[in-house]
């Protein structure tokens, strides 16, 4: 089973992509991007669109069994710019995977962190050593560690619905 992790963060989303055949240890998945940054000289709906058509050709070339997104932590205190940009980015990735008929599932923090170990306020903490890497990949605290800990937590937890 293959499955992106996503998570959103300051505009931009991340991913963590694993590769968890049955009965095998959860391994990164190979030529995955490491995050979608919004074409800044874009606005509104043409960026949107653009956005949109940039997650597709993601999905289409990763060809996920699932996508997980990292689900909001702050639920006040938003600024207009911050809570569109983000609405815009989840409704872009939601479009997209209905699209193309992939499975979509927001998982709370509390709920990945019960499943890797870790507090939810501390997704950014987790340890890249345990999906196998020697090394910390870039953006990893930026929502990188984060992406990877829902997917490794979807595989955790077997959802398949």
């Amino acid at each position: 089973m293959k499955v992106l992790g996503v998570a959103v963060s300051s505009g931009v989303l991340h991913f963590g992509a694993l590769d968890a055949p049955k009965g095998v240890a959860a391994a990164v998945l190979d030529g995955a991007p490491a995050r979608l940054v919004p074409a800044a000289g874009l606005a509104g709906a043409e960026r949107l669109a653009d956005t949109f058509d940039r997650i597709t050709q993601d999905l289409r070339i990763l060809a996920p069994d699932a996508v997980v997104l990292v689900g909001t932590r702050k639920h006040g205190n938003w600024t207009y710019k911050e809570a569109t940009e983000r609405i815009s980015l989840i409704s872009a990735l939601m479009l997209s995977c209905a699209q193309q008929d992939l499975i979509y599932e927001e998982l709370k923090t509390e709920q990945i962190g019960r499943l890797v170990g870790l507090p939810p306020a501390s997704l950014g903490t987790f340890s890249h050593e345990t999906i196998g890497l020697t090394q910390r990949p870039p953006y990893w605290n930026a929502g990188r560690g984060a992406a990877f800990a829902a997917a490794l937590a979807y595989v955790t937890d077997g959802s398949e619905n």
